[in-house]
């Protein structure tokens, strides 16, 4: 059984994964789903590290996946709800670890560079129309306030393609709370 971190704040009950889906957690869903490894997943041995390179509607794909596997309805969390968890890491004075650190070294990258956190897939999709008629779905990513320097830093979301994979963005589960 996964841990889970109850969330409570202004319009928000949830239950957060405590961390990100993992590699290892991730490739189960694609030999049992039978979607192809990316390649960057099936070259890759650090299994406990977060998974990336996973599409908004792959990582959609395996909440639904999972809800079956457990019974339990699990979903992307929203941009409201990781921030009100964001909100919460800053008021205890935590460590941000909630957030990953990002896990590639690239020999480019190498020589000093620090880690940078990953970013994450929220719920939230916006559909555009093209001006040729074609559409595309573009899904929401939470950047961590710590990502951004100074006094007023500030959780930011930006737009990605919903079909491709990042190597800069990661998901965890949210799981609606029962109200009590």
């Amino acid at each position: 059984m996964r841990e889970l971190i109850e969330v409570r704040g202004p319009g928000v009950a949830v239950a957060l994964a405590e961390q990100p889906v993992t590699k290892a957690e991730y490739r189960a869903y694609l030999r049992a789903a039978g979607p192809a490894n990316p390649p960057p997943l099936a070259e890759d041995e650090r299994l406990s590290d977060a998974v990336t390179y996973v599409p908004q509607t792959e990582a959609i794909a395996y909440c639904g996946w999972l809800s079956a596997q457990e019974g339990r309805a699990y979903r992307l969390p929203t941009m409201a709800e990781l921030s009100e968890l964001a909100n919460d890491v800053a008021a205890e004075g935590v460590s941000p670890e909630i957030w990953p650190h990002h896990h590639e070294q690239r020999p480019e990258l190498r020589g000093g560079l620090k880690p940078a956190y990953l970013c994450e897939w929220t719920q939230e999709t916006e559909t555009l129309t093209q001006p040729d008629g074609r559409t595309r779905v573009l899904g929401s990513v939470f950047y961590p306030p710590w990502l951004r320097h100074g006094p007023n830093a500030s959780h930011l979301q930006a737009c990605l393609l919903a079909s491709e994979g990042y190597s800069f963005v990661t998901f965890r589960l949210a799981s609606d709370l029962i109200n009590r």
